[in-house]
């Protein structure tokens, strides 16, 4: 899962930072492995390269004060770096140039936990990131078990190989869930026969996947739960210290890539976060084709900022056709069907949006 470099820590400077050192130093101290950080500051419009240059300098000797202490205990301090751009843009790009084996963010306090998923730079990393991501809700889990959601999927492997690392790096207790539907209601007698044979069929499925596993030393517990998927991970979640989960590879055109039980079960479970990326067979072919897709999608946009709707619908067509689960897509489609003069077209497209957000929660 993870190579030999350093822990790359974002640091916001803000009221999240400390738990983010807390947790980037633990994590460096138990990996043996050094701490590279960074602060991102955006350019303000208009803003002079004097003032700019002011801004990095003070940046930097507050990014020195959270890290002289760590420095001083005797952890190695590989680099420290303010850079210039979006926040998110600037990780995601710089994490693997200095051969990060984890990136480390911070993904707000309770009170703000939905924040964090809905245009913040912890979202767009996640998403985002090939580095696995750690994202900081508190003290790293030096007390509580991990978390593990598990079925048969290429990325639950990915996680559980994680998560037993985790568990041994941190010498936790590791619990596994797996979760079945509660249909015995619906479909079958209300005795819950059916769902009984389930989830043993479901324990079974969890022993079969760890035989492939070194979990010899590991206090392991397998937990079976009937219901709603990312509800009962969620659940679980607020007795454990941290929730390990794969995701597939990004796509910037589908909003629910990360996969609709992971979206749920990171944007309201409280505790930390590891979020690592599953990347399959044909996974380079694919993102070129992606970022193709999405060049052509921000060329129709700009068309439309124009008024030149003849021109972009054409091009909006086309990528509506191929990421017809991203309902930004599908209301881009209709203002370009809107400025033509196709009306009904346009509404059903709005209303196919609607759907596809109501899906999502």
């Amino acid at each position: 899962m993870l190579n030999k470099g350093p822990v790359f820590v974002a640091l916001p400077l803000d009221h999240e930072t400390p738990d983010i050192v807390v947790a980037a130093t633990e994590l460096a101290r138990r990996l043996a492995a050094p701490l590279v950080a960074i602060h991102a500051i955006q350019r303000r419009r208009l803003e002079s390269d004097k003032s700019l240059e002011s801004r990095v300098a003070e940046a930097r000797l507050r990014l020195e004060s959270h890290l002289a202490p760590l420095r001083d205990s005797g952890l190695e301090i590989q680099d420290m770096m303010v850079a210039v751009g979006h926040p998110a843009e600037v990780v995601i790009e710089t994490a693997p140039s200095v051969g990060a084996q984890m990136i480390v963010t911070g993904g707000g306090r309770p009170a703000t936990v939905r924040r964090w998923v809905v245009g913040s730079m912890a979202e767009a990393i996640v998403r985002r990131s090939s580095v696995p991501v750690w994202v900081a809700r508190g003290k790293p889990p030096l007390d509580r078990p991990l978390l593990c959601p598990v079925d048969l999927s290429p990325e639950s492997r990915v996680g559980l190989e994680a998560a037993i690392r985790m568990a041994r790096l941190f010498e936790a207790p590791l619990t596994l869930i797996s979760v079945v539907k509660d249909e015995s209601a619906s479909r079958f007698d209300r005795s819950g026969q059916q769902l009984e044979k389930d989830e043993a069929a479901a324990r079974q499925q969890v022993r079969q996947l760890l035989e492939d596993f070194d979990v010899e030393g590991v206090d392991l517990t397998v937990q079976i739960a009937a219901g709603d998927a990312a509800e009962q991970i969620v659940g679980a979640a607020d007795h454990a210290g941290l929730l390990v989960v794969a995701s597939r590879g990004y796509d910037p055109l589908v909003r629910d890539w990360l996969g609709p039980v992971t979206e749920r079960a990171l944007r309201h479970s409280l505790c930390s976060a590891l979020m690592i990326r599953h990347v399959g067979e044909g996974h380079g072919e694919r993102e070129q084709a992606i970022a193709r897709l999405a060049d052509t999608y921000q060329r129709a946009k700009q068309l439309l900022d124009d008024n030149r709707g003849e021109e972009a619908l054409p091009l909006i067509e086309l990528v509506a056709e191929q990421a017809g689960a991203n309902a930004a897509v599908q209301e881009t489609f209709a203002t370009a069907l809107d400025r033509v003069g196709r009306t009904v077209e346009a509404n059903g497209r709005r209303e196919l949006a609607a759907l596809i957000r109501d899906r999502l929660g």
